[in-house]
């Protein structure tokens, strides 16, 4: 058996069933070996067009279904065209596995054709990089691999092959039963006096809220945080990832919180007197001050994980590492032994005034232009229950934020730490192939869907019948919004001419393609799109001049959020 077959064979004994990826010299004995596999159905090689979109695909996939996503790309060009790929599933927390050919090891270290440091280029950008360095090796580093990007706080995996190891020729196999590797994923700590603790503040809370980030979701906490905000009877904000955890029309549900995070939720996180962060860092984008969070005096309460979250941003005063959901459960426990928590009426009373208050900003009438709220709600309206949505990077991902009601777990997804452009609609497709049963739609905006556009060609080819929705602007609003609200209207270098076509654009790739100019065409196509179920693009012209609010100047605190347009007298407060 040749090193490649061993590794496909590796693979295959994972449970990998799809590859997303693209060959070259240096991973073509791999292509070569999975041939039959192929061809007989065991496995599903998707051709993406770039490699950075191969990454995007498994990212989704592994979002859509809890296991890892699976890519490969050749050395050199290859490899570096992946690096943006991995730190965007790096910073979501995303279990990828990317196997790489590398150059002959008697080229290595010799600037031989398409040689790159493959480690050096990815291990600061991935949980874990390993090159194999003899063909028995493999695979217990690919089932090592697996258990690395999946186990403790998920992330990507790079595996580099040599050529000449895939090419060597092997005996005696061993397929290991488990995997042995010195990494140890973090471990979950049932500390009863800290969950006493926590289950005192909790109970003695005026005003305590929930919020819940990415852990969360991977922890499939969703049952027991509910069961938690129930006990205590206190509303929940999320972070933007975290969006993907609670159902939207949950009653206690707020929003997602933060930079463009819904007002009312930001300002629940602001008078909370105990927050409980659930699987959620104290990330710059959700707390934009430090500062200005300290100064409330509140006990923050971390069920993390990843201990070393706990010393990022904000320390703690109470810290839970270990299993969103094993954690939960346990502090229900522990309140339930300590007694009922009373219902604090005025703090929901304060809740519904402040979701109330913020309403009157957060429907703007028609003015002749289609508005963003309206165009997701007739989304919304028009897609099933459990559809799956992945946004690009933009304003339209910020208005997704703010308005779109994702109403089952692990339905919504989007680049949130790293904030790459294009990653709706690979992301897409990979979400759709792990879930085919599901409906997937990109909501996009032009600037984005354009980085990673032409795997539209793959979408069809492969017959991966996603829908992308695209907000056709004619800019790349988000900086443009910044220019014009901070920087004296000094707009240069974001608008874009009338190239491309985006309907066009997409019939040449031989994709269905409609161009609605209204919220009926819109359903309507929606409509027609799931009918047809293939590969769909539908563009929507929004006004260049709409803005995503709420928004925060730059460096500016929570409490200075700006939830009408400044530019129009609007004089509305951002407090209330």
């Amino acid at each position: 058996m040749k090193g490649s077959r061993l590794l496909v064979e590796s693979l295959k004994r994972e449970g990998v069933k799809n590859i997303f990826g693209i060959p070259g010299l240096y991973n073509m004995p791999m292509y070569d070996s999975f041939f039959e596999d192929v061809n007989n159905g065991e496995l599903r090689h998707i051709l993406m067009r770039h490699e950075q979109a191969a990454v995007h695909a498994a990212d989704g996939f592994a979002r859509a279904t809890g296991i890892p996503g699976v890519c490969t790309a050749t050395s050199g060009p290859g490899v570096t065209n992946l690096i943006t790929g991995l730190i965007t599933a790096y910073q979501d927390s995303s279990p990828v596995v990317a196997i790489t050919g590398g150059v002959n090891r008697n080229s290595m270290g010799k600037l031989s054709f398409q040689e790159s440091d493959t480690l050096g280029a990815s291990f600061p950008v991935s949980k874990y990089a390993v090159e194999i360095k003899d063909i028995n090796e493999i695979p217990l580093w690919v089932k090592n691999s697996f258990y690395i990007a999946s186990t403790g706080r998920p992330g990507p995996v790079v595996m580099d092959v040599p050529r000449d190891i895939q090419l060597e020729d092997i005996d005696n196999v061993n397929y290991p039963e488990e995997p042995r590797v010195h990494y140890r994923p973090f471990r979950t700590v049932v500390n009863k006096d800290k969950l006493r603790q926590a289950a005192n503040a909790l109970l003695n809370a005026e005003r305590p809220v929930l919020l819940v980030g990415t852990g969360a979701m991977w922890a499939n906490a969703t049952n027991e945080i509910m069961r938690l905000a129930e006990f205590i009877g206190c509303p929940i904000v999320s972070t933007l990832p975290g969006k993907s955890v609670i159902p939207a029309d949950y009653p206690l549900y707020v929003g997602a919180m933060g930079y463009y995070g819904r007002a009312e939720a930001s300002m629940v996180a602001l008078e909370s007197d105990v927050m409980v962060a659930i699987g959620a860092r104290f990330s710059d984008r959700t707390f934009t001050s430090y500062d200005e969070m300290k100064d409330t005096r509140k006990t923050f309460i971390s069920i993390n994980l990843d201990p070393t979250d706990f010393n990022k941003g904000i320390k703690p005063d109470i810290e839970l590492q270990g299993n969103a959901k094993v954690l939960v459960s346990e502090l229900l426990n522990a309140m339930a032994l300590l007694g009922s928590k009373h219902q604090n009426h005025e703090w929901n009373k304060r809740v519904n005034e402040l979701k109330e208050y913020y309403s009157q900003f957060s429907h703007p009438p028609d003015d002749g232009h289609l508005r963003p709220w309206r165009i997701l709600k007739t989304l919304r309206d028009s897609l099933p229950r459990d559809a799956i949505l992945t946004t690009g990077v933009g304003q339209h991902q910020m208005w997704a934020e703010v308005y779109w009601e994702n109403l089952e777990p692990r339905s919504f997804f989007s680049s949130t730490g790293m904030g790459t452009m294009g990653f709706g609609l690979p992301a897409a497709m990979g979400a759709k192939v792990g879930r085919p049963d599901k409906v997937v739609l990109d909501y996009d905006g032009d600037g984005s869907f354009m980085m990673t556009g032409n795997n539209l060609a793959t979408a069809v080819d492969e017959n991966i019948p996603v829908i992308a929705v695209v907000n056709d602007n004619r800019t790349l609003g988000l900086v443009r919004q910044v220019q014009d609200m901070f920087q004296n209207k000094r707009i240069v270098g974001v608008d874009y001419g009338n190239s491309p076509n985006i309907v066009k654009y997409a019939e040449s790739f031989g994709a269905d393609a409609y161009d609605a100019k209204t919220y009926d065409d819109i359903a309507e196509a929606i409509k027609r799109a799931m009918h047809e179920n293939v590969p769909s693009v539908i563009r929507v012209p929004v006004n260049k001049e709409e803005l995503a609010l709420p928004t925060l100047p730059p460096g500016g605190k929570l409490s200075e959020v700006i939830v009408s347009d400044p530019r129009k007298g609007n004089k509305g407060n951002g407090q209330l």
